[in-house]
């Protein structure tokens, strides 16, 4: 197994918003590419909100690749014998490029079928891209937290287990990183919707998603988990960073005048991703954090393993070795 570094995990783990059909639609438009064109080489690049586009995948002779080039896209794009082509979402946007490199270059001909060949392609992807967001907030939606879920902590999983060197639980490189998981959930939503209605209630939630969106990286993953709860995987420091960065969230929505409503408050629980998290128990240790926050005050950050170690939750083994949670009455 290639051992791989925490940033280059965290990149992993956050390409996990482009849909498994997205990567094999974009393998797919290269080798037909290379059927129809014989190019010396064909590559896809994302658009990125702040910086040059970010290599995805290559064709090399006659063969797929995820290793980037070692030049720049500025560079590649000026190169002889390359023609780019956009890639544009269903809306026109710009989301990315084809890079496609052959002496002699494309023919004009040749570019215009394979502009006819985009339309085809711009069209499947916007469907599949719509698929996976949640079309209030334009966050990734429940259903994409499913799917991606068990692949995310098979990245971490190794990411753990590289790190460890023969030593139990160890961080990701020797305590330089950790993952935690946050459910966050807006505290008396209902009051909300009943009292200034749906419209405004709706405004809340895309206001609160612009906040996640402003307060985590876009290497983070953020989800619209249902109603109004969101979850969030995080790479960060250490626990302290992750309180901190928790902390920054619930300030930020306290502190914002959301129209109408005015306050919004949060409550969260969050849970360390260790080696050994499995899916059901991870959103168990989440959740019943969750609670304990919702039950004791509400607008406040409660992290599982404090509560264990503090014994405000308790864990109790079942003989069919399911783990229960009780929250102690305070």
């Amino acid at each position: 197994m290639v051992k791989q570094s925490p940033p280059e995990v965290v990149r992993m783990i956050a390409a996990l918003t482009d849909h498994r059909d997205v990567d094999l639609l974009e393998t797919s438009l290269l080798k037909t590419v290379a059927d129809m064109f014989a190019p010396d080489w064909a590559a896809i690049f994302h658009a990125t909100a702040d910086d040059a586009p970010e290599f995805a995948i290559a064709l090399r002779n006659g063969e797929t690749s995820h290793t980037p080039f070692p030049e720049s896209f500025s560079h590649l794009v000026s190169a002889d014998g390359v023609t780019a082509f956009p890639i544009m979402s269903h809306s026109r946007k710009v989301i990315g490029y084809l890079l496609v490199r052959r002496d002699p270059a494309l023919s004009i001909d040749e570019q215009a079928m394979m502009t006819s060949l985009f339309r085809v392609y711009d069209n499947y992807l916007a469907v599949l891209k719509d698929s996976q967001i949640d079309r209030l907030t334009g966050l990734l939606n429940r259903h994409t937290f499913d799917e991606q879920l068990d692949r995310a902590l098979g990245l971490i999983r190794c990411a753990y287990q590289d790190g460890k060197r023969g030593q139990q639980n160890r961080k990701v490189d020797e305590g330089k990183g950790s993952f935690f998981l946050g459910e966050i959930d807006i505290d008396h939503f209902k009051n909300i919707n009943d009292k200034f209605g749906h419209l405004y209630g709706d405004e809340v939630l895309i206001i609160l998603a612009r906040i996640l969106q402003s307060t985590f990286r876009k290497t983070d993953l953020i989800y619209r988990f249902g109603g109004e709860e969101f979850v969030v995987i995080v790479y960060v420091d250490d626990r302290n960073d992750a309180d901190m960065t928790f902390e920054r969230l619930r300030r930020s929505i306290e502190n914002h005048a959301f129209p109408q409503v005015s306050k919004v408050t949060v409550s969260i629980g969050v849970t360390e991703i260790r080696d050994t998290s499995i899916p059901v128990e991870l959103l168990g240790h989440a959740d019943q954090s969750l609670y304990y926050a919702k039950t004791h005050g509400r607008n406040q950050v409660c992290f599982y393993e404090s509560l264990v170690a503090s014994n405000e939750i308790v864990v109790h083994s079942a003989a069919n070795d399911v783990t229960l949670f009780t929250a102690v009455e305070g």
